[in-house]
């Protein structure tokens, strides 16, 4: 079904399935004025001279729309230029409907019950008939109901493609972002981290291996396993107490780390890195050596199908003011925005004197089914590492 479907996708996009639509579209206009022109009980040639009139009016008129005043004169805001241009096809049609109109007359097939219609463009000149206002006043319902519809048609198309088109590139756009926010994780950490446990190494220090084993589950989810839309709760908990661990291993007792977290359903899902850049900002901010005890302070807990994230840190009171977040808190809203309803989450950033404090809550997405393309593989090789205990607050 799936490859099916991906076939089907592919040739729609094709030329030749454009022009199948489109000579589909017109099949169905023309069948539209035969019905209605049928209906005068008019001689053959003339129910189909006037479909052939409109149709040709129509379809010149619709790609004349298309190609030349939408891109050319509407979307370049040149509304005079595009009144002309819609102008233009009213008098083409018009032309059309009198030299129609005068064939009829002149081979005498028109009938008493049109003659009247017919008549009111053919007494008088070429001028009277189709450019003088009292012409215009009588044609513009019939131009209204024939030609305007296709116009509108493709114009309300355009609208439609360009909103699905801004919402694409906004999409792509935010991927990007990810894509950098999963780049984030900041080189000078990275090189910190890789020098303590190089130091650890040297001196023999048993946490070693287990520091390498938490730069590893970093570097594998930001890589491999972060792609998703959603990822289980558990997931993103075990990325969040790894990237802990290496905090604590750079700062030691510098900083003090407090982490409490109480009923997590490891198995619901939320969009992935979501708290890393206010845990990273927390250690950015949180930690000055003007202060006596810096802290940052993490707590994760749920009720129901609502998670309660919150991320506190100390802050210098006689430190310079600086901007808290940057581009990734700014990346985070987005994605908040686009992936959840205003009502399914609650962000609230609050600063303090001495202290800064995000609070996120959030409604959990449901596990995913048993076999489901989202549902995250089991691990097949390796235990997760095991998490050596976070200092607490005093």
């Amino acid at each position: 079904m799936a490859v099916s479907g991906s076939r089907m996708l592919r040739y729609a996009a094709t030329p030749a399935s454009r022009v199948g639509r489109h000579l589909f579209w017109w099949t169905l206009f023309v069948g539209f004025e035969y019905l209605v022109f049928s209906q005068w009980q008019q001689q053959p040639v003339v129910t189909w001279g006037f479909v052939l009139k409109d149709t040709v009016a129509a379809v010149a008129s619709y790609y004349f729309f298309s190609l030349v005043l939408l891109p050319r004169f509407l979307l370049r805001r040149r509304w005079l230029l595009t009144a002309l241009g819609m102008g233009a096809i009213y008098y083409f049609w018009a032309l059309l409907c009198y030299v129609c109109f005068t064939l009829f007359d002149h081979y005498n097939l028109i009938s008493k019950d049109a003659y009247e219609y017919m008549h009111r463009f053919l007494d008088g000149s070429l001028w009277e008939g189709v450019f003088s206002w009292r012409s215009v006043s009588m044609g513009l319902s019939d131009f209204a109901v024939t030609i305007v519809p296709p116009i509108l048609l493709r114009f309300i198309q355009f609208l439609l493609a360009s909103s699905n088109q801004s919402l694409r590139l906004q999409r792509e756009n935010l991927t990007l972002e990810v894509s950098f926010l999963k780049a984030q994780v900041n080189p000078h950490f990275l090189f910190n981290t890789l020098n303590n446990i190089y130091t650890m190494v040297v001196k023999q220090d048993e946490r070693a291996p287990d520091m390498v084993a938490h730069l590893s589950h970093l570097m594998h989810y930001t890589v491999y396993e972060s792609d998703a839309a959603l990822v289980p709760l558990s997931q993103e908990v075990g990325f969040l107490e790894a990237y802990l661990e290496l905090e604590r291993l750079r700062y030691g007792q510098k900083v003090t780390i407090s982490y409490h977290k109480a009923d997590l359903p490891h198995d619901y899902r939320l969009t992935p890195l979501l708290f890393f850049p206010f845990v990273e900002n927390a250690f950015k901010h949180g930690v000055d050596s003007s202060l006596d005890a810096s802290w940052v302070a993490i707590k994760l807990t749920a009720e129901a199908e609502q998670l309660h994230f919150e991320v506190s840190n100390s802050l210098a009171p006689a430190a310079p003011s600086r901007a808290f977040g940057g581009v990734g808190i700014a990346n985070v809203r987005k994605r908040l925005a686009l992936h959840y309803p205003a009502q399914d989450y609650q962000l609230t950033i609050q600063a303090a004197p001495d202290t800064y404090r995000v609070t996120l809550t959030l409604r959990l997405q449901p596990p995913a089914p048993a076999g489901s393309p989202t549902a995250p593989p089991p691990l097949a090789e390796a235990a997760p590492p095991q998490v050596i205990p976070l200092a607490g607050r005093p």
